[in-house]
């Protein structure tokens, strides 16, 4: 599980993105969940039926979850975000 944490923000009013990049160099959307009560997600083609995204805003952390894991995921990973 990825762990992504927010600081020196209000974390619940901010969605959360997850991307990564790959050894070639190419930049992948991994998924979405939007602000607050988290009840929207989505997931990349990559990973989709493989992902869970989470988030706790009591602890301005977003996680997600990969498994089970494949060659092609050997990546660096990124969070981001934007107001919701």
């Amino acid at each position: 599980t990825l762990s992504c944490h927010g600081s020196g923000f209000t974390f619940t009013y901010y969605e959360i993105w997850w991307y990564r990049q790959t050894p070639g160099g190419s930049l992948q959307w991994i998924s979405f969940i939007n602000s607050a009560l988290g009840n929207t997600v989505d997931y990349g083609a990559p990973v989709k039926g493989r992902a869970k995204i989470s988030r706790d805003n009591s602890r301005s952390e977003a996680y997600l979850l990969l498994r089970p894991l494949q060659a092609q995921d050997s990546a660096r990973y990124f969070c981001a975000v934007a107001r919701g």
